[in-house]
């Protein structure tokens, strides 16, 4: 990817065997609670996978993975959640990483939105420099996928940033930052 970071490919079955049989694995454990993290494609351009890199194949896969998971871990009556892209709040399209809103809700208890202002490269409207607004980047970007989805907001469980800002000015995530970001999820 962009990192140089490696990648399983998301559109391959075996892919989704071992993530599903861990996932049932540690239900069958006792876990009540299954979250897939990074449940999306690599956003670098280029790459080739098993299926062409369309729109349409990569949120197939995506939402194809996460409808087989809920249905593999149906016997073990666990909540399921997968952690999204804040962008893909705002993005009609699939942010080239074959996460829709309404393609992952009906598989999922509970999206976790990754809302971490730094990770909001472009801001939202009205916000272009999201690490000085990190309540209204927070506050706005719930509200958006609220009104997407029309799903309880009790489902959405954002991560919020506590780490120094990596795209913008460098600044610390402390308390008061911390603290604005809790506010605004609430």
């Amino acid at each position: 990817d962009k990192e140089n970071l490696i990648w399983v490919d998301p559109s391959k079955q075996e892919v989704w065997e071992y993530n599903i049989n861990l996932a049932v694995e540690a239900a069958g454990h006792g876990f009540d609670e299954i979250q897939f993290d990074y449940v999306r494609f690599p956003d670098r351009k280029g790459l080739k996978f098993a299926v062409q890199n369309s729109e349409e194949n990569r949120v197939k896969h995506i939402s194809g993975f996460l409808a087989e998971a809920k249905k593999r871990l149906a016997p073990y009556n666990v909540f399921l959640a997968a952690d999204i892209f804040g962008y893909v709040s705002w993005n009609l399209c699939d942010t080239q990483i074959g996460q829709k809103l309404d393609s992952i809700e009906p598989h999922v208890d509970y999206i976790s939105l990754m809302l971490y202002p730094s990770g909001f490269q472009f801001g939202i409207p009205g916000y272009r420099n999201p690490v000085a607004h990190p309540y209204e980047i927070v506050s706005l970007t719930l509200k958006k996928a609220q009104e997407r989805t029309g799903i309880s907001p009790v489902r959405f469980r954002p991560w919020l940033q506590a780490f120094r800002d990596y795209a913008f000015d460098r600044r610390h995530f402390t308390g008061a930052e911390i603290k604005t970001q809790i506010k605004a999820s609430d």
